[in-house]
This record gives structure tokens, C-alpha cells and sequence, in this order.
């Protein structure tokens, strides 16, 4: 819960980040602490309105802000201690920076003095992590502390979105810094608009398709463009595919929605080809917006796209990169449709074909796990995959109907993600039901979050799949190396006493219906409860 009122703050630097934080609008931050960010966290003792929230370690705190940055599209924030707490939340910025999330990583740092004096924690991570982040920033001067951190604030929202690292020596956030002499907020970076020049060459194009595609990725998502997608598909009768990163910008249930480009849940990119949806060779048309055209999107680049194709993107390194852009349109994806949308005739044109035939759903151990979870799950359910074979199998057949509603470490692959980025979203959004899927695999990457669930009273419902094996490498080594299993098979722990360890409730399930069940009595409770679904 929030620290009630503890008496006057500190009148230091780290106050000063606490303060310009809260006028920022951060209202929770994750963290693990350590001997160099003792100020910081002195600072937030005083400050009763932004939440600290304590991982099990510095991975799990960067995935709770990541969560957080994906359920609300507002920036995460979590704290690590310089070294080992900064090298231990590489892989959420990595994840952050390859999706295009916003979430900022605040690490005290030596006594400047001490650098490169074999200090305990020394470290370049400012260099370390150049390649996870988009901008790294150092303050040695205390009267640039807030200066520096706006700019942190500007660069984690301008053009596309990303994680930053923001460091300060101990010394410096201990020293005297005054709370009232701020200046005013920097304004927040205003959407890219398009030119209207590419606007209108766009809705000639798009004028000329008989047979239009649109595929949406999560330039859709971090813009808000969630009413001028639809708006524009239904004006042009166009089938809407989705990336990974894009499943919650359009209903999964509108006639339009054509779900993925490839139709059954797979981990193997290799394999997708075969899988593409027969309408994208159908098409004259494709209008991508937000869209990195990434691996796992396209199958290896073995998607079908057309010859006319129209691009619309606030990166413009992305125009061309894997396909032929006939029309490269450099704007926000809001923005921009909201300006075509003015073009286009405002009756909805007959969909030219079905965008999403019937088909048998995918089963494990000949079991629909994934049609279980939708039809037990009330609509509005905020759902976290983890990298499992259920979870590939959602992304295809478990439709989606709200924006936000579907978080996943698309490009990362990053094992473990789904339970602190479940509680990372649960602390954003107390009231909505949130349930995290993961194999048991991954829960046992960062499976002692459960305490932070139950410490934190953040209720979340986590589905486990144990079938004692890390399923989709096991599949892989079928398929591909003949069976020739090793260090797949997993000896699991009995899920039931570590649950009641953390003091968190328990069911097992071992059938669809039971599963079903499970979940639902589990979100009645609202509290932290493990659902383990048993597969033979």
C-alpha cells in the first residue's frame, strides 16, 4: 500500500527525482533497493503519493514496469542498483526496447571520484546498455538533475517509444536540492503529424485496391489509434491483420478481424509459410500501419505481401526495409488515419471476402486450453502470455476485444515475462480482471514474484501448464533432430506446496471444464491464486 504521510521530505536531489516523477504523473514505481539508491528510497518514504512496490529481484521489477507501460500506455518505472541490479534488468529493457515500450530505469551509480578504483559494483552500464536502450543518461551536476530527468521523461515518449536508463552517483542525490524552485513541466511530445501531400496520395492509392488488406502493429496500440483503425477498415471493406504486437488494435470479434497473418500457433518462424492466411495472396492492397513487418510477424519474410503497399510509420527506417513500399507515409498512426479517414466515402464498403473462415482449433494433449480460458474469461479480462506453447496457440485462437488487453514479449521471446508483467498491470489497473499464462518453465524463471503478489496484495489468477517439459523446444527437437531429446524434460516441484508456501490459494485443473472452473472461481476471490493445469 502507499506510505502514509512520515513528516517533511528530504530536501535532496533524490527528492527532487521523487517530486518531478510525481508531476510527471508516475504513481508507482517497482524496485529492488541497494546501498547507492538509499536516497531515493528515503525520498519515497516521504512521498505518500506514488506507490513503491518491492520485486523478488531487479528482472522482475523491469518486467512489472513493463506491464505497467503496456496496460496503460503510460511510461514504467523501476528502480536498480547500479552493477549487478542494472545487469539483472537487461533483459526487461531489451524487451522494452525491441517492442517499443516505454520504461524508464533509475540506478544510483559510485561516488564519481571512485571510478575505476575497483569499487565493489563497478561498472560501465551507461556502455553496457547502449544496445537495450534508447538513451542513457549520467548526472555529476546536482543542479542538473531535473533538467536531465526531463529529458529522460522526453526521450522515453518522442517518436517511437523506448526504454532509458538514468543514472546518478550516491553523492549527488544525497546533496541539497531545493523542492521549490522547479522549472515548469516540459510539454509532452506531440504526435508526428503526416504531410498532407502523403495523405492525400495515400487515399488515392488505397481508392484504387479492389481487394484491400490492412495489417495492424503497435504503432496502432502506443498511438490510440484504436476507433480510426476500425473506421478505416469498415470504409474500405477491409480484412485487418494483426501483428504480435498489434493483437489488441482491432476486435477480435468485428467480421473484419482476419487475426494473424499465419493460422495455426507455432514457435518455429521456419514453419509459418506454410501456415499464411490465403488472403494475402488474394489481395491487390496492403495498408501497414505501425507495422515493423518483424520474423515472427511474416514467418522469415515468407509472407505474402503485395506489389501496392502503403506504409504508414513514425520510424522511417522501417519504409522498404523487408518489402517494396510503394508509398511511404512518415506520421502517427492516429493522425494519419484520422486525416485519410476525411477522403474516404463515409459509408462502409462490403467486405470482399471472409476474413475469418471457421477452422478446427489447435489442441495440446487434445485439449482446446485456449478456447477454455476465452469462454471463461470475461471480456474486458487484461491477459499476459508468457513464451509457451498455450500462449502461441492464444495468440492465433484466443480473440481479444478491448485495447491493451494482451500483453507479450513479441520480439524478445523473453521467458518468465508473464507474472511480474501481470502484477506490473494489476498495480495500474486495480479493478480489471488480469490473468497470466505461463508453462512451467518459465514460471520457474521468476515464479517467487507470487510473494510479491501476496506482500503487495496485488490480486492477479496465474495459470500454469505443467506437463513437466519445455514443450516448445521439445517440439523442436522432434521435428527437426528426430526425437533426439536433452535438457528439455523438467522434475518439477509440487506446485501446490510452493503455492501454499507464499500463502497463495491452489487449484488444479486436468480437463478443459476444469480449467474453465478454476479460473473462474479463481477471479472471483480477488486474490493471488495459482491455477495448474496438469497436461499428460
Amino acid at each position: 500500500m502507499a506510505n502514509l504521510s512520515r513528516g517533511a521530505r528530504p530536501s535532496t536531489a533524490a527528492a527532487a527525482i521523487v517530486e518531478r516523477l510525481r508531476q510527471h504523473g508516475v504513481d508507482t514505481i517497482f524496485g529492488y533497493p541497494g546501498g547507492p539508491l538509499t536516497p531515493l528510497y528515503d525520498a519515497l518514504y516521504h512521498e505518500p503519493a506514488v506507490r513503491h512496490i518491492l520485486a523478488r529481484d531487479e528482472q522482475g521489477a523491469g518486467f512489472m514496469a513493463d506491464g505497467y507501460a503496456r496496460a496503460t500506455g503510460r511510461p514504467g518505472v523501476c528502480l536498480a542498483v547500479c552493477g549487478p541490479g542494472v545487469y539483472n534488468a537487461i533483459t526487461p529493457l531489451a524487451t522494452a526496447f525491441s517492442d517499443s515500450i516505454p520504461l524508464l530505469l533509475i540506478s544510483g551509480q559510485l561516488p564519481s571520484r571512485d571510478l575505476h578504483s575497483g569499487y565493489y559494483h563497478e561498472n560501465d552500464q551507461l556502455r553496457a546498455c547502449i544496445p537495450v536502450t534508447k538513451a542513457q543518461f549520467r548526472v555529476d551536476d546536482v543542479a542538473q538533475i531535473v533538467p536531465t530527468l526531463d529529458r529522460a521523461w522526453t526521450a522515453l515518449l518522442s517518436g517511437r517509444q523506448g526504454p532509458v536508463l538514468f543514472e546518478a552517483p550516491g553523492e549527488v542525490l544525497r546533496t541539497e536540492h531545493s523542492l521549490e524552485t522547479f522549472a515548469p513541466l516540459p510539454a509532452r511530445p506531440e504526435p508526428v503529424p503526416p504531410s498532407p501531400s502523403d495523405v492525400d496520395r495515400l487515399a488515392k492509392l488505397v481508392s484504387t485496391w479492389r481487394r484491400p488488406i490492412i495489417i495492424a502493429g503497435g504503432g496502432v496500440v502506443a498511438s490510440g489509434a484504436f476507433q480510426e483503425l476500425r473506421e478505416t477498415a469498415e470504409r474500405l471493406g477491409a480484412p485487418v491483420f494483426h501483428t504480435l504486437m498489434g493483437k489488441s488494435a482491432f476486435p477480435g470479434d468485428h467480421p473484419l478481424s482476419a487475426g494473424l497473418p499465419w493460422k495455426e500457433g507455432t514457435s518455429d518462424a521456419s514453419d509459418m509459410a506454410s501456415r499464411m492466411s490465403p488472403i494475402l495472396r488474394e489481395a491487390d492492397g496492403m495498408l501497414a500501419v505501425g507495422c515493423r513487418f518483424t520474423q515472427v510477424t511474416t514467418g522469415s519474410w515468407a509472407m505474402p505481401v503485395p506489389a501496392s503497399l502503403a506504409q504508414v510509420d513514425i520510424d522511417e527506417t522501417e519504409f522498404g526495409r523487408h518489402y517494396p513500399c510503394a508509398l511511404p507515409v512518415l506520421g502517427d498512426a492516429r493522425l494519419t488515419l484520422a486525416r485519410l479517414l476525411d477522403y474516404l466515402p463515409r459509408e462502409a464498403r462490403p467486405a470482399w471476402t471472409n476474413a475469418s473462415p471457421p477452422r478446427a482449433p489447435w489442441r495440446l494433449a487434445g485439449l482446446d486450453l485456449a478456447g477454455a480460458l476465452r469462454r471463461a474469461l470475461p471480456r474486458e479480462t487484461l491477459v499476459v502470455a508468457d513464451v509457451t506453447r498455450l500462449a502461441y496457440t492464444m495468440l492465433v485462437e484466443f480473440p481479444v476485444y478491448e485495447p491493451r488487453t494482451f500483453l507479450h514479449p513479441a520480439a524478445a521471446v523473453s521467458m518468465g515475462y508473464g507474472l511480474p508483467a501481470a502484477l506490473g498491470a494489476r498495480a495500474a489497473l486495480p479493478e480489471r480482471p488480469i490473468v497470466a499464462v505461463m508453462g512451467d518453465g518459465c514460471f520457474q524463471m521468476t515464479g517467487f514474484e507470487l510473494a510479491t503478489a501476496v506482500q503487495e496484495n496485488l490480486p492477479i489468477v496465474l495459470v500454469v501448464v505443467n506437463d513437466g517439459s519445455l514443450t516448445l523446444i521439445k517440439a523442436l527437437q522432434h521435428r527437426k533432430f528426430g526425437g533426439r531429446f536433452l535438457g528439455v524434460d523438467l522434475r518439477n516441484p509440487d506446485f501446490g506446496l510452493l503455492a501454499r508456501a507464499f500463502g497463495v490459494r491452489h487449484f488444479v485443473a486436468d480437463s478443459e471444464q476444469g480449467l474453465a472452473f478454476s479460473v473462474r472461481e479463481a477471479l472471483a476471490l480477488r486474490e493471488p491464486v495459482l491455477v495448474e493445469m496438469r497436461v499428460a
